[in-house]
């Protein structure tokens, strides 16, 4: 069973939408899914070459409330900082880990 006293911490959850400009240029942009309170462990983080350039990244786990419709597609925003789904378990559709990382 899930205590929800612990999802103390808000978080909102973006989905990316294309579209074309007035000049016909292909733009993306991201807009407000789901606004949730969630609890959040931090799962440790690591470096990586990548093109040439050391890329750090930290990992985050989110516990929330079920809500249908969340994909690896989107993105969590915590703290003013930008973290992208990468991967979502459910908990007998009492709740979601939403796992998440940041690159630095």
């Amino acid at each position: 069973m899930m205590n929800i006293g612990r999802l103390d911490r808000k978080i909102v959850i973006e989905n990316q939408t294309f579209s074309n400009n007035s000049i016909g240029e292909y733009t993306s942009s991201w807009s407000v899914f789901h606004t949730t309170f969630a609890s959040i462990k931090k799962g440790g983080g690591n470096e990586k070459v990548e093109a040439d350039q050391i890329t750090a990244t930290n990992k985050v786990r989110f516990k929330i409330r079920f809500f249908d419709g969340i994909t690896e597609a989107m993105r969590v925003v915590y703290n003013g900082a930008y973290y992208d789904i990468i991967e979502i378990q459910e908990l007998d559709r009492e709740g979601l880990f939403l796992t998440a990382i940041k690159k630095l």
